[in-house]
């Protein structure tokens, strides 16, 4: 249950960040398209978790360290 609740989030933070996708960041350009494949990755482990649990745990963990990647090092920031 706890898996699914951080899919739901990661997804809907997906969604909420796609008007900033269009701006580059300070270390990653394109990192909105990253953000999301990592995204669809974390979905396809997450469903099949449920029928192979060693392969999906392993594509769902990979997905999501790379959606924190591209956040991490993608986000555009604002100059002050």
């Amino acid at each position: 249950m706890v898996s699914g609740v951080g899919v739901a989030i990661l997804i809907v933070g997906v969604v909420v960040s796609a008007p900033a996708g269009r701006y580059p960041g300070p270390v990653m350009v394109e990192w909105w398209s990253i953000l999301a494949i990592a995204a669809l990755a974390v979905l396809i482990g997450f469903g099949l978790a449920f029928w192979l649990p060693a392969l999906g745990g392993v594509i769902l963990t990979a997905g999501a360290v790379v959606s924190l990647t591209a956040v991490f090092f993608g986000t555009p920031v604002r100059p002050s």
